[in-house]
């Protein structure tokens, strides 16, 4: 099957090369949920070294503002703290799980304002709970603003300087994303997690809609669609519209069989975009259209379902664009922004987006055009057999850079500590069906087991990079998945999926170490560097205690941040596996205190040698971000929710 790619539609536009300016602020500042609208996740931060990071402590911890509103109104669910603040000119801008802002002294953790949206109005959002990832900064001389997306479906637009409410923008402050669309949406099944973006002066928000089925409920008879809409960073003012899927006559429509596209949903854009602004171009990660796992309903590929969308920002017209996967049924939706990079291959200078994906991948395109850098086969992939469905026949698999983490599942695989311990592990293996990458769900035995598992691979934490050297740090963890089709009477689908996390024998993974990794691969060429377990991993369980065994990657995922010289790195407090209903709520039960302690870890930017570790008050949940006041150096650990107080812990590291 040949690659899904739209010429451009930029016409004679003159593109310059992307600016220094598009990169982490040289200051010190964190102006973007990423560092900068590449997604670089780097700020140069030349007086972080690897003897500075040998004394590194914590300097302050701040409490959000709404543990105490959660903790008294157990019906008001919360998400754990995944809030990375920004930060401008020494000072903090922090969003809480219900969406309280605050501005916050960065060199003391003083309180300067909060603002409260009231997004408990509207009581508690299904499934996940109050959710927020971070903030959008924007500013045009004097006129500096904060933008919040909040977990009832507004975009709000506050006054940097004061936290007020901008009341000449929308509708006195407000964007209801609920409103304008081209089918009817209820409040509960949208919410806003990743920040918006600002790219040419148009803010384009990531919307997340319930793409699954909420617990304890009927499936669906639709779901909204996965509209991406720009607009108007000084008015409000909707600007354009995306359609996704495609209506009658738009590209890509003819990729839906029959009528499916005036009813198919999803497909949302819930991760945050890239944006080149030079270009006038913001990348669209997309996800899988609804059902997740089930798509007789949507035969076809499906476009722009799992795909990275080139849009021009200034009219939403189609750049160019590119399908991950053909007709989705793994809910590997691109989790992340594009890193956008400026790489040379084989003495060619290429302006480049860069996908890294929960399978594996790493596709690499020059973001101009769509054109792949290195040739992408489509390669046969297994079949379903399930009534009604059609799977794709092939999929794209990228030639260089090779896979960063298993792919499919053999019993070669299994862990292997103990003989008897690889016993167990098989007895596990054998209740499902498996197979290479991209085995379809089914209805037999205990389901299939997906590898990765529909949370990565590479998941929403993205992956650094260097803009100077170009090598680009990806983690990812092995959390195998099992999902498995049930057949519906009265519904829409045919059937829908269930999904729960699978471990191994005695509390270990299922399969073999390294659990968790970061692998550095150089972009230039396309060849790895070197790759390291992502923490120290199970090695005290009493099961495999007695091997003395080195670091095996915690199985989880770890969040990163990147300076010049050092990698930071802090294990995500997540359960690793734990017992799932049916759209997995329950994969986070609370934070973890142990199993192991939580850490920050200091690795060699260039090696990947640890050098330094601190143990911290509580687990990461959030990205890492890094900035600089008063002359010092921080890294910033989002921490707790989900019943345990949330916290910002700022280190010290130089």
């Amino acid at each position: 099957m040949t690659r899904r790619l739209r010429p451009a539609l930029l016409g004679a536009l003159v593109i310059p090369a992307l600016g220094a300016a598009a990169y982490a602020d040289p200051q010190g500042n964190w102006r973007e949920y990423n560092g900068d609208k590449t997604a670089s996740k780097y700020s140069p931060a030349p007086t972080v070294t690897k003897d500075s990071v040998k004394g590194m402590k914590v300097a302050w911890r701040w409490p959000m503002p709404d543990n105490e509103l959660a903790a008294s109104n157990p019906d008001l669910r919360t998400w754990v703290n995944e809030g990375t603040p920004l930060a401008i000119d020494g000072i903090l801008y922090s969003s809480s799980p219900m969406n309280f802002v605050s501005a916050i002294d960065g060199a003391t953790g003083k309180t300067l304002w909060t603002y409260d949206p009231r997004t408990y109005d509207d009581g508690s959002p299904p499934n996940l709970g109050f959710l927020s990832r971070g903030l959008t900064y924007w500013e045009d001389g004097d006129d500096k603003r904060i933008i919040v997306g909040t977990g009832n479906a507004y975009l709000i637009a506050l006054d940097a300087k004061t936290g007020k409410p901008i009341e000449s923008w929308g509708d006195k402050s407000r964007i209801d994303l609920t409103k304008g669309l081209r089918r009817p949406v209820l409040r509960e099944h949208m919410m806003v997690a990743s920040p918006a973006i600002v790219c040419g002066g148009v803010v384009v928000p990531s919307v997340l809609i319930l793409d699954s089925f909420a617990i304890g409920r009927p499936p669906l008879q639709s779901h909204a669609p996965g509209d991406v809409r720009g607009f108007d960073v000084k008015t409000g003012e909707e600007k354009w519209v995306f359609h996704a899927p495609p209506q009658e006559g738009e590209p890509g429509n003819e990729t839906w069989e029959g009528d499916s596209w005036k009813t198919a949903g999803s497909m949302n854009m819930w991760a945050r975009p890239g944006c080149d602004e030079e270009a006038g171009i913001v990348y669209l990660p997309l996800s899988t259209p609804a059902n997740d796992f089930f798509g007789g309903h949507r035969k076809g590929n499906g476009l722009f379902g799992e795909s990275l969308v080139a849009l021009d920002v200034k009219t939403g017209k189609i750049a160019w664009y590119y399908q991950i996967a053909h007709h989705g049924l793994w809910d590997y939706d691109l989790p992340t922004a594009p890193n956008l990079m400026n790489l040379k291959v084989d003495g060619k200078d290429i302006k480049a987006a860069v996908q890294v994906t929960k399978q594996g991948f790493v596709f690499a395109f020059d973001r101009l055009t769509g054109e792949p850098i290195w040739p992408i086969e489509e390669k046969p992939v297994p079949q379903s057999t399930v009534p009604g469905e059609q799977s794709s026949p092939t999929q794209p698999f990228p030639s260089k850079p090779l896979p960063y983490i298993q792919q499919g599942a053999t019993e070669d695989d299994l862990i292997d500590f103990t003989p008897e311990l690889r016993e167990e592990a098989k007895k596990i293996l054998n209740r499902y069906h498996y197979g290479p990458l991209y085995t379809p769900p089914t209805t037999e035995k205990a389901g299939t087991l997906l590898v990765p598992g529909l949370l990565g691979g590479a998941s929403w934490v993205g992956a650094p990079h260097n803009p100077k050297t170009n090598v680009l740090y990806v983690h990812s963890y092995m959390l195998p998945f099992a999902t498995k089709l049930k057949k519906e009477i009265g519904s829409a689908y045919d059937y829908t999926g269930t999904w729960a996390g699978v471990g191994g024998p005695k509390g270990l993974p299922l399969f073999k170490p390294p659990f968790s990794t970061v692998t550095a691969i150089d972009m230039n060429t396309g060849e790895h560097l070197w790759r390291i377990p992502a923490g120290r991993g199970p090695v005290d369980n009493p099961e495999i205690k007695h091997l003395n065994l080195d670091r095996l990657g915690v199985p989880r995922m770890s969040h990163l941040v990147l300076t010049e010289n050092i990698l930071f790195l802090a294990p995500d407090g997540t359960y690793s596996v734990t017992g799932l209903s049916n759209r997995g709520t329950a994969i986070v039960a609370q934070a973890t205190k142990d199993e192991p302690e939580p850490m920050l870890y200091a690795h060699d930017a260039k090696s990947g040698e640890l050098v330094s570790e601190l143990k911290l008050p509580g687990a990461a949940f959030g990205a890492l971000m890094t900035y600089k006041a008063d002359g010092k150096q921080y890294v910033v650990v989002p921490t707790g929710g989900a019943g345990v107080p949330a916290e910002l812990i700022a280190v010290q590291v130089d």
